[in-house]
C-alpha cells in the first residue's frame, strides 16, 4: 500500500512517501511533537483514517509468524 505523509509547519511543506503503514504513523506522530500540522494520504489524494490504519497495522503484527 502506497502512502504519503504530508505536513505544513514552521519550515514549510513536506510530502513523505511510505509502503509501510506503521512508519507512516510514526512519521506523522513525530512531526505533529515538533510543531506540523501532518496527515496520512492514500495515492490517489484521500486522506486516511489513522484509527483504520493503526488497526489494520496490529491485526498484520498479529497474523505475522514469529521467529
Amino acid at each position: 500500500m502506497g502512502l504519503f505523509v504530508k505536513a505544513e509547519g514552521p519550515s514549510g511543506r513536506a510530502k513523505i512517501h511510505s509502503d509501510d503503514s506503521k512508519h507512516a504513523l510514526g512519521l506523522v506522530h513525530y512531526l505533529r511533537t515538533i510543531g506540523y500540522e501532518a496527515w496520512i494520504e492514500d495515492t490517489n489524494g484521500n486522506e486516511i483514517d489513522e484509527k483504520a490504519l493503526k488497526m489494520v497495522s496490529r491485526s498484520r503484527h498479529e497474523d505475522a509468524p514469529s521467529s
